[in-house]
């Protein structure tokens, strides 16, 4: 994909935004007054990291509204504003100079390839853009470039799996400690909390920039990428339900529930699968076997998040692709040994 049709599928994604508030809430300015009051929320949990006149840029600013843009001016920030939507740009813009922010502090672009100097911010903050970057690596590494020694990054993202193709990653909070540290950060803070009123769960991180990036990362993005899988659905013909179990099927995947059941699927060709769950406090732990491995997962989670397992076939190729899924326990802190399964990914 190159950057213009990716910046168009941000915007495109923005005014669909729009529209879905619209089907789904009726009211739409009281939704939207609720869901600023949330934004405002994050920023100040955000300002407790930040010193009042700090150099702060606001990666993936969206569109301001005065409330925000008072409290930025109580801070007396040296606030700066970058997006890829230029329409957003060009609203938020107009509104700040009526507050008596300057015009220059506002551009467009993406978060991947910055044109500031090195070492300018003492902060910067970013929520629910990081995961739309051209190129992760690169974002980290910039974000790290334009940042002062010792200056901090608040960062807000959703984490697990999903449908919106915006999303392309499918990182859990883990991967996204790992990619920040391995950028040249410590980790202050790390917590989940539920800010929007239509995502649910999402994933605050305060980040003090300690050194350079790694040269060897932990996580790498591409293998974290929707696009880099073919994808079946729960209810595809070729997966299959056995045993002792009570069967629901809904649009948001297959529940199981019992301790006696099996999902058998078949996958020729396949190396790599990644059966979707939905992890909860009712989810248990499964073994997967197939394609010459076993491997375990606790689907236990208190906050409920969408997150592929794992599975390599080290097996030659032409042997037999069937994975069984079965039930083998539940941690102690889970319910039962429920398993919601959304599809499977695989290549």
């Amino acid at each position: 994909m190159d950057r213009a049709t990716f910046a168009q599928r941000q915007a495109d994604m923005t005014s669909n935004w729009y529209e879905g508030v619209k089907r789904r809430e009726g009211d739409v300015d009281a939704y939207i007054a609720r869901r600023q009051d949330a934004y405002l929320d994050r920023w100040r949990e955000a300002g407790r990291f930040i010193q009042d006149g700090a150099t702060v840029l606001d990666v993936g600013g969206g569109n301001l509204y005065s409330a925000l843009i008072e409290y930025l001016k109580g801070r007396r920030f040296d606030y700066h504003y970058l997006d890829v939507d230029q329409s957003a740009v060009e609203g938020s813009r107009a509104l700040a100079v009526t507050h008596g922010f300057p015009a220059d502090r506002f551009a467009s672009g993406f978060n991947d390839c910055f044109s500031f100097p090195d070492s300018i911010f003492d902060a910067i903050f970013s929520s629910h853009c990081i995961e739309h970057s051209f190129d992760l690596s690169s974002t980290f590494r910039e974000l790290n470039r334009i940042l002062k020694p010792g200056g901090n990054l608040l960062m807000a993202v959703p984490f697990g799996w999903e449908e919106n193709p915006e999303h392309p990653y499918f990182f859990g909070p883990n991967h996204w400690i790992a990619l920040v540290e391995d950028a040249g950060f410590e980790i202050r803070v790390a917590q989940v909390g539920r800010e929007y009123p239509e995502t649910g769960h999402d994933f605050f991180i305060a980040a003090r920039k300690v050194g350079a990036p790694l040269s060897n990362w932990r996580i790498e993005p591409a293998a974290y990428q929707k696009e880099s899988f073919r994808f079946v659905a729960h209810d595809d013909s070729v997966v299959r339900y056995q045993g002792d179990y009570s069967l629901t099927t809904a649009k948001d995947g297959s529940h199981l529930r019992g301790s006696d059941w099996a999902i058998r699927v078949n996958l020729p060709g396949a190396v790599e699968v990644l059966p979707i769950f939905r992890n909860h406090g009712w989810s248990g732990i499964v073994q997967i076997t197939g394609g010459g491995q076993i491997s375990h997962h606790d689907l236990f989670s208190w906050f409920p998040t969408v997150q592929p397992a794992r599975h390599l076939l080290t097996a030659p190729r032409e042997r037999d692709r069937t994975l069984t899924i079965q039930p083998c326990g539940k941690n102690p802190s889970s319910r039962a040994t429920e398993a919601v399964v959304y599809g499977f990914m695989y290549r």
